[in-house]
């Protein structure tokens, strides 16, 4: 499904492209009929809405840009080009509806027009994009390039609609198209490896077929396909290099620095490599951390030349290294030479002579995605209330060497590090609550149904207390295979990894709180219902909490909430309150 997603952009998505340099203020006015939301989303901008649903978007810009809009259930694309204007009506619930007035009419209204070869498009890859993967390649590749002939002639069905776009526009929308489709067949030997566990490579026509793909032109920067086609490209050529290194290295640091080979190889244009060894370092930053970076840091620092992103990559890592000032940061474990670090929070109050009850916080992310920050705000907030919050990063899965198995690993490793250094680190060895959310809520769960002893030192891995929010507590391929595909080629059966299937009278199970939203898509509710249902007939102590009106992490029920969260204020609060009673009633938290 991700993939599919991934591809249906494409047909709604184009740009507009000038060699002007001069910078140029455009502006979108806009009213909705019947509001229901009180901002909407173009580009990276929340725009407010009043009350009788008018709004106001302005924009600084050098060339024309495409900008991605969203309000509601509605998601649609524009494009603006310098010192433009143009207003837009949005009087329902459809795309068909939405009307605009003032300059780049035919372009906006050809981006809203929902068509039948997109339908069916969606339905085949729907359908068969597991079998259309298990294709030899002869055959993949001639269906890609028959799929972008439809929508280059799509483009010039209407002759006369196709006289009003400018020549710009026709060039990009042509080039949108050409980056889109190629990108899947550079990513055919991936998803070829994912689907059949055999290994193949591009053919040298496919190699110079895709080449005609212009990359090392700044002409194209503002398109996203550019930069989705140019980003399967470095990692096509970059994953060459690393199946070379038979080290056993962590990939994302072998990955790292075969694209810091690759990237200034591919582009004679000095921004563009400058722009891609950025784009890759802030990425690597984010999903591995700052203390499995700080070389790929100085060596960026000694190729980049250009300016203006030597000083982001500045600024980036500045604000990475600031959010760890106000806490301790310690090492649990080194894997692969890759360091795996803790996020403490302790009390101001804290004396070091003094134990502490602890909550270890996971993040969620699908197992793919995610890092501690995202864990800091309830750490902190935990450490307000007494205890001592800790934020932990575990290994993510990508496909390579890692999957959710060593995720789980780390989970265990960490509750067996605090207990070996529960006097060092000023903690109560037996007062270790986890809490995780999402894939979180299944890897702190792990520790305690799959758990781990040091026999020598009488201690395991399992919490003392368990808050779960919208948990992944079922990895049962017939529900969902996205668990399965991480496990990749390991032959494990998912079921033997789920906390659902594992419940059994005799486990150190610990008293445990499941946050629940009704209409959870990603982690249903009828899962979280079983779980403690099993947790209550074995004889544990679990509550679940359900509340209405709102799916995973509590985003409302009406907004799709199997991508980024958007949680509920007011049910956020809520359940909050409800995890604070919890560790309250356990003495955790002391008034």
């Amino acid at each position: 499904m991700k993939n599919t997603l991934s591809f249906l952009l494409l047909i709604f998505i184009t740009s507009f492209i000038s060699c002007s340099q001069e910078i140029k203020e455009s502006q979108i006015s806009g009213k909705i009929i019947n509001t229901t939301e009180s901002t909407l989303k173009i580009g990276s901008q929340t725009v407010p809405i009043t009350e009788d649903g008018k709004f106001t978007f302005i924009k600084v810009i050098e060339r024309p840009i495409l900008l991605d809009v969203s309000y509601a259930n509605l998601e649609w694309t524009i494009f603006l080009k310098p010192e433009s204007s143009f207003d837009v009506l949005i009087p329902g619930k459809s795309l068909e509806t939405i009307e605009y007035t003032g300059e780049l009419i035919s372009s906006n209204t050809y981006l809203l027009e929902p068509n039948s070869l997109s339908l069916e498009i969606n339905k085949f890859f729907n359908k068969n994009w597991v079998q259309f993967h298990r294709q030899n390649q002869t055959d993949y590749i001639s269906t890609i390039d028959s799929l972008k002939g439809l929508y280059l002639k799509h483009l010039t069905t209407d002759s006369k609609r196709y006289e009003t776009f400018s020549k710009e526009f026709i060039k990009a929308w042509k080039a949108e198209i050409d980056f889109g489709f190629n990108t899947l067949m550079l990513r055919y030997p991936e998803r070829y490896f994912q689907f059949t566990d055999n290994k193949v490579e591009l053919s040298r026509n496919t190699i110079d077929y895709l080449k005609s793909s212009e990359i090392d032109n700044p002409e194209y920067i503002e398109l996203p396909g550019y930069k989705r086609y140019t980003k399967a490209w470095i990692d096509y050529k970059s994953e060459i290099l690393v199946e070379k290194d038979t080290s056993l290295k962590h990939y994302s640091l072998k990955k790292m620095e075969t694209t810091l080979q690759i990237i200034p190889e591919i582009f004679n244009n000095q921004y563009l490599k400058d722009f891609w060894l950025a784009e890759y370092l802030k990425e690597h930053i984010d999903k591995n951390g700052i203390a499995n970076s700080k070389q790929y840091v100085n060596q960026f620092n000694a190729i980049c030349k250009t300016e203006v992103l030597k000083n982001e990559i500045e600024q980036y890592v500045k604000s990475v290294l600031d959010a760890r000032k106000d806490h301790e940061v310690k090492i649990y474990k080194t894997e692969n030479d890759f360091i795996l670090e803790v996020h403490i929070f302790k009390p101001k109050d804290f004396i070091v002579t003094e134990k502490r009850p602890v909550i270890v916080i996971f993040h969620g992310g699908g197992w793919v995605s995610g890092n501690p920050s995202w864990a800091f705000d309830r750490a902190k907030h935990f450490s307000n209330q007494g205890m001592i919050g800790i934020a932990v990063q575990y290994r993510l899965s990508n496909f390579k060497d890692i999957t959710p198995v060593e995720a789980m690993k780390d989970a265990k490793d960490v509750f067996l590090w605090l207990r070996t250094n529960a006097d060092s680190l000023g903690i109560i060895p037996n007062r270790i609550a986890g809490e995780g959310w999402s894939a979180g809520g299944h890897l702190v769960t792990s520790a305690a149904i799959f758990v781990d002893t040091l026999s020598s030192q009488k201690i395991n891995s399992a919490p003392n207390a368990l808050i779960l929010t919208s948990p992944a507590l079922d990895t049962d391929p017939k529900h969902d295979g996205w668990f399965k595909t991480l496990l990749g080629t390991r032959d494990i059966d998912p079921n033997n990894l789920s906390p659902l299937e594992n419940v059994i009278e005799g486990l150190p199970l610990p008293p445990t709180l499941i946050l629940q939203g009704r209409t959870d898509r990603l982690a249903p509710t009828k899962y979280a219902q079983l779980f403690h249902d099993k947790m209550k007939a074995s004889n544990y102590q679990c509550e679940l909490v359900i509340y209405e009106n709102c799916g995973h992490l509590f985003t409302p029920s009406h907004l799709d909430d199997t991508g980024w969260p958007q949680p509920d204020k007011e049910i956020s609060r809520k359940a909050n309150k409800k995890a604070d009673e919890f560790l309250k009633k356990l003495g955790y938290i002391v008034e």
